[in-house]
């Protein structure tokens, strides 16, 4: 029997989804180490071909979908969440709708193609989801275990202890920003970048467990963005 923890509503269904999601994943990892498995070029194959630090041995194949798992999950909702809330604070701001819309046929034309390389030059819209991740950050809580004691705002902080950092309100805070409240896609241009404060902006989180899908991300943003524009009046 089933401890009374898991008697959640939907369990059944929620498993098959879990177990549907597995199996796509790897008929996926299997179209990378087939025979044209050394022609992909992605963060799929990049997984497949880390090693261990110390002990040089791949991941197995179960621990390879694993890590799969978690780039197919992590960016999933994270990314929609944002791009939800991109879309609010352009619909309140006409002007910068403008703009959008002006930058898209500078770079890419009336009907021209919106790839990759497109993405390179549409600054306004890269800008605007940066400050759309300032504001609503998709992750509220960023958690971090103390690798030695220390002193963070007056308060000691044991060996191991857990710390949580909330992205939130430190984009807020008024000591790192001017006009913290405010939706301001400027802020990130480079002339003004003066008054951004190392560190206060950490959508991605920072350090050696910065989020390995922050480029994707921001690139898949920019890009819907734009096809979108495209598309919709």
């Amino acid at each position: 029997m089933d401890p009374a923890w898991t008697a959640v509503p939907q369990k059944d269904f929620v498993l098959e989804a879990c177990t549907r999601i597995r199996r796509h994943l790897g008929d996926l990892l299997d179209t990378h180490v087939g025979p044209n498995g050394e022609h992909f070029d992605d963060i799929a194959a990049a997984v497949i071909a880390a090693r261990d630090d110390f002990t040089k041995t791949a991941f197995t194949r179960e621990e390879l979908i694993d890590q799969l798992g978690v780039l197919f999950l992590a960016g999933h909702e994270t990314s929609a969440s944002a791009l939800t809330w991109a879309f609010y604070l352009l619909a309140m701001q006409p002007g910068l709708v403008a703009r959008v819309r002006r930058e898209i046929r500078e770079v890419a034309g009336k009907d021209g193609p919106i790839g990759f390389e497109e993405t390179k030059h549409l600054i306004t819209i890269r800008n605007l989801f940066r400050e759309t991740l300032r504001l609503y950050p998709p992750i509220t809580f960023l958690p971090r275990v103390a690798t030695e004691a220390t002193t963070i705002g007056g308060k000691r902080v044991k060996r191991g202890a857990l710390v949580m950092v909330a992205p939130w309100v430190l984009h807020r805070h008024k000591r790192y920003w001017k006009n913290p409240d405010g939706f301001d896609p400027d802020r990130f241009l480079p002339a003004r970048e003066s008054e951004l404060t190392p560190g206060a902006y950490i959508p991605f989180g920072q350090g050696p467990r910065v989020c390995a899908g922050a480029a994707f991300a921001l690139t898949e943003a920019v890009l819907l963005i734009a096809r979108l524009f495209r598309k919709f009046d």
